[in-house]
């Protein structure tokens, strides 16, 4: 009789068991894996085209020229530079920047309205006070008025629905291969972490170099 009990108990934990493996488990994966398509669904649908990056040639803080070519197949975080939100800028850089410093595919652009050995200067300051001089991913350009602002109109930002203006904004934005897809406002806490959900979301796979080389090694 107790042996019997003990069978009948030993079957139930199999059954149970058996309900857990081939029914539990698969739903709960299911569950897992559809949350996580609604939820990047949902923030790729919060991405448009709002135009296009120009073609353009400036002169980085250090002197050296960059053209909009070198941004063509990654992502990129734009900033036109105002003295009132400058401070607020950099801070937020900062942050991003040391969370994707791993990525040569991601970078962040600042545009200066003024070619002056002065505005270089402060670049400058800007990029070695606050450890931003990785020349691969950060870049502090400059150009004259009107080359600025046919960029900023170019790239479609939302100055005036804002109440705001080139010379007097908070906005930064994010493009995917130029194309500007998205614009923040650095003064909003919520705003810069729908920045990095973007980001986060469009980054391509990351090829193993060594890997690759190993292959090719093999042929």
């Amino acid at each position: 009789m107790a042996k019997t009990k003990i069978i009948g108990q030993m079957g139930l934990l199999q059954l149970a068991g058996l309900f857990l493996l081939l029914v539990i488990f698969p739903l709960g994966s299911w569950y897992y894996l559809r949350t996580g398509l609604d939820y990047r669904l949902q923030a790729m649908q919060e991405l448009k085209d709002y135009g296009k990056i120009p073609d353009f040639t400036l002169a980085n803080y250090n002197d050296s020229l960059v053209s909009a070519e070198r941004f063509s197949d990654g992502l990129v975080v734009g900033y036109f530079l105002t003295g009132r939100h400058e401070k607020q800028f950099v801070e937020k850089l900062v942050k991003l920047h040391d969370q994707f410093d791993e990525r040569d595919d991601i970078f962040f652009l600042a545009f200066a309205t003024d070619t002056s050995r002065a505005t270089k200067e402060r670049l400058q300051q800007f990029a070695a006070v606050n450890g931003l001089e990785d020349e691969e991913q950060n870049f502090f350009l400059r150009g004259t008025k009107d080359e600025v602002e046919h960029l900023a109109k170019a790239c479609g930002l939302p100055f005036e629905e804002k109440g705001m203006s080139l010379s007097d904004n908070s906005l930064a934005f994010f493009a995917d291969s130029l194309m500007v897809r998205s614009f923040y406002d650095l003064a909003e806490e919520e705003s810069l972490k729908r920045l990095v959900k973007h980001i986060t979301l469009n980054i391509p796979p990351k090829k193993d170099k060594e890997l690759l080389f190993q292959r090719e090694v093999e042929k």
